[in-house]
Formats: structure tokens, sequence, C-alpha cells
């Protein structure tokens, strides 16, 4: 493995010693040109060693969501276009909801009538209770007229109506012989006409009153007749049959109750459905992401279940890695990865090996999931990965950064604007493109990267950063 890496950093070296060398031979005469030249440069800093960028996929959303509308209809707005970042929670799109607003408007209407449905089987209710109440009041009072008639006048009834024919009998006698002696004063000249005539007529009056006590006596004595047992009889069953009639209306007003209540719950299920269905006109994202791809435009006509939008959430990425087989034993779940894009490198983290070997290439697909909170990573984009396999940091340099003249490798340091020429002495390992400098560099000193072979000790320089180290 060490003539390996010799050999990669011999056949490096090579490449660049021809500029190099035209370099030394013109460092005496033009290093001091006044013109600055333009190089790359970039500050020195300590990389992991042992890493092998030998592996690469395609990054993905750790999380993508295809959203499609659960009912069918038109599309009122779906404006937002692909690579739009969304919050979770936030409408993203809209069905025209007319019609819907129709259904939730009738279901309310539905409510308030199978409501005053209640309310009105409540009202005869009330109704049929208080009929009944009064038919038993009824019922109460004919029986006892049925059973007074049949049972007849009672024995201090009758003393009483005695009493009242011996009254009258001795009122009327006291008046017949009031009325006989006036009229023969009348005849005699002793009594006035108007006396006399008063004295008959008290007399008559007290006949009637005696003859009337007389009935009513006979009539207790006689007992009712069949005509009033037959009118008390009559009025009983006339009771019954307002309660009975009372308790029809009741069990009516029951059953309208329970019906008008059975199309509350029916319309309040309605209602909630046609809510339900109100609500489903909206399309909201389930997560914060971004907007990966996009089905349809406004004013479509779309059904139930149809895709609209996919959306990813790129706050993480994840990566497949087909690592080989015979390797697989070296990765565990939890363990870093170093994973590079456009020179810039990030650590993720093993989050699942998938439990099969593809048949096609042989190897085991390795899940890599990357933290990427300012989302400047993208799905689609091809990332480098590496296993780290020793804590074993050091100095990593392009190779172009290092010229080669045949005896002793040097680069070029930025100091104050110079070109200043060191010395370097080169390691065994080559990462990427990049050597390993044990000596002659330190942490934080900037060199040229790119652009030396233009340069001698001592040239102005005007540097640009970017790339590695």
């Amino acid at each position: 493995m060490n003539k390996q890496r010799a050999l990669i950093v011999l056949t490096l070296s090579l490449s660049i010693a021809t500029a190099g060398c035209s370099s030394v031979e013109k460092d005496a005469t033009l290093g001091s040109a006044a013109q600055p030249t333009v190089v790359r440069t970039a500050v020195v800093k300590s990389s992991p060693l042992h890493t092998a960028y030998n592996l690469s996929g395609t990054l993905q959303a750790y999380e993508e969501n295809t959203l499609a509308f659960q009912n069918g209809g038109t599309v009122a707005s779906a404006f937002l276009t692909v690579g739009t970042a969304v919050q979770k929670g936030a409408v993203i799109a809209r069905l025209d909801d007319a019609d819907y607003k129709l259904q939730v408007a009738q279901a309310t209407a539905s409510i308030l009538e199978a409501q005053a449905g209640i309310d009105n089987a409540q009202a005869n209710l009330q109704a049929a209770a208080s009929a009944i109440q009064s038919a038993d009041a009824g019922i109460t009072g004919a029986r006892a007229n049925v059973d007074k008639v049949n049972k007849g006048a009672r024995a201090q009834e009758k003393q009483q109506a005695q009493a009242a024919v011996d009254k009258a009998q001795s009122t009327y006698n006291k008046a017949k012989t009031d009325s006989e002696r006036t009229q023969k004063l009348f005849e005699a000249g002793a009594a006035t006409a108007s006396d006399n005539e008063n004295a008959r007529l008290n007399a008559t009056a007290a006949q009637k009153d005696l003859e009337q006590a007389k009935e009513s006596l006979s009539l207790l004595l006689e007992g009712a007749t069949a005509e009033d047992h037959q009118s008390a009889q009559a009025s009983f069953q006339d009771a019954l049959a307002g309660k009975s009639k009372a308790y029809a209306a009741s069990e009516q007003a029951e059953a309208s109750k329970k019906q008008a209540s059975a199309n509350y719950e029916k319309a309040l299920v309605a209602k909630g459905q046609a809510e339900l269905a109100l609500l489903r006109t909206r399309l909201i994202s389930p997560v914060n992401g971004v907007i990966l791809g996009k089905s349809v435009n406004t004013g479509d006509l779309v059904a139930s279940g149809q895709a609209i939008y996919r959306i990813g959430s790129i706050d993480r990425l994840k990566v497949l890695l087909p690592v080989p087989d015979s390797e697989i034993r070296d990765w565990k779940k939890g363990q870093p990865v170093n994973v590079v894009l456009y020179e810039e490198s990030r650590q993720g983290t093993v989050s699942n090996i998938y439990p099969s070997t593809s048949t096609d290439t042989g190897r085991v697909n390795v899940e890599v999931v990357i933290n990427n909170p300012q989302r400047d990573w993208l799905p689609g984009q091809v990332i480098k990965a590496a296993q780290q396999v020793t804590d074993k940091n050091g100095i990593l340099v392009p190779a172009e950064a290092v010229i080669n003249t045949g005896s002793k490798p040097f680069i070029f340091k930025d100091v104050k604007g110079k070109a200043v020429k060191t010395p370097v002495e080169l390691g065994e390992q080559v990462v990427e493109n990049q050597l390993q400098i044990v000596s002659g560099l330190r942490e934080g000193e900037r060199i040229v990267i790119k652009g030396s072979e233009n340069l001698f000790d001592g040239n102005v320089i005007q540097s640009e950063e970017g790339g590695r180290p």
C-alpha cells in the first residue's frame, strides 16, 4: 500500500515538475515584478487522513409526501412552484368550495328544522300531560256523581227535606189564617183593599213554597230516575274516553319527539360531514419542506386522490451508499460518515443498513442522514462519501499547489500579499487529489492553491479565496 501511495505522489509531482523548474530559473530576475499576479488562495486546515472518498450517491429528501385532495373538484388556487419552501400546516392549494359551503348551509337549516320539531313535540307532550290530569279530575267527579246517584239521598238529607216541608207548612198555615182574617176585616170595612190583597199574595207564595218542599222531599224519598243513572254513567264514560284520548295524544307526541330527535342527530352528522368535506377543499402541508414536484394548475379538474404536489423535508437529507458486500461489516448504525459536495465537507450519520445485497451489483445500501439546516444542499445533487477509519488528522493540500523540481518540493505562501517560496515535506497520504504535508506548513497559514506555476519568490499577488484546503 505504501508503494502505491508513493507512486501516486511521484506521478502527481512529475506532472508539475516542468512548471516548477521554470519558476526557479526566473526567481532572481522577475521576483520584484510590480504587476500583481492573480491567484487563488486558501487557509491551511487539519483534515482526516485515512479517509477514502470511494462512494457516491444522490441526495434525497429525508421525508417525501405526495399530496392529493380527498375530494374531487376544480382547483381554485395552486400557485406555489417547484423549489418554494413551505411550513407545516400551510395551505398550499384550494378547490372551489362553493358547493361544499352550500352543503354546510343546508345541513345547518336541517338542524334548525329538527330542533323546531323537537320543541313542538315537547309542547304537545306538555299539553297531553295537562289533558291527562284534567281527564283524571273529570273521572273522579263523574265517579262520585255515579256513586251518589246509585246510593240515593242520605238520611240526613231526607231529614233536612222533611224539616223544610214542616217549616213551609207552618208558614203556609199562618199565611192562610192571616189572609182569611184580613178578608173578614175588609168585608167589615176595617181593612183596606191593599191589606187584603197583600195577605192573599203571601198565602199564595207560602203555598207554592210548601209544594216545592214537598216535591223535593218526594224526590229524595223516591231516589234517582233511570235517566239520572244513565246520564251519570254517560258522564263517567266520557271522562274515561277523554283520558284515553289524552294518553293517545301523549304517545303520539312522544313518537314525534323521538322522530324529531333522530332527525336532529342525522342533521348533526350531515353537517359534520359537510364541514369535513369543506375542510378537505384545502390542501395542507404536513411538514416543513420544499416543493419537489407539481402536477396541476389553477382551473384544472382533479379527481379524489390525484397527485397535486410532492413535498420533501430537506432540513435533513439522506443518501443511499452502495457499499461492497465484503466491506459491510465495517459499517454500523450511528457511525459518522464524511460527505463532500462541491468541495464542501459535512458529517453524516449511518441511520440504516439494508438487510439484503443487490443481486445486480453485489452491494448493500447504507442509508446516511445529513443535517441541512440552511437547506443549501438539494435533493438530486450527487455527493461523494467516505468512512473515516481512524481519528488521525493531518494537513492536506491540493496537488497543484505543490511544485517539485526534482530535488525538494515547495509551495508558495501568501504573506502580506507576497508569494513566499516554502519548502515542504510530503507524507504518504493521498486523499482526493490532495497531498499530505508533514512539515513546512502549519494550520492557519494561507497558501496559493491555483496559479503557482506563474509565480516567483517575492511576487506581489492578488488573492481570491476558494476551494480546499
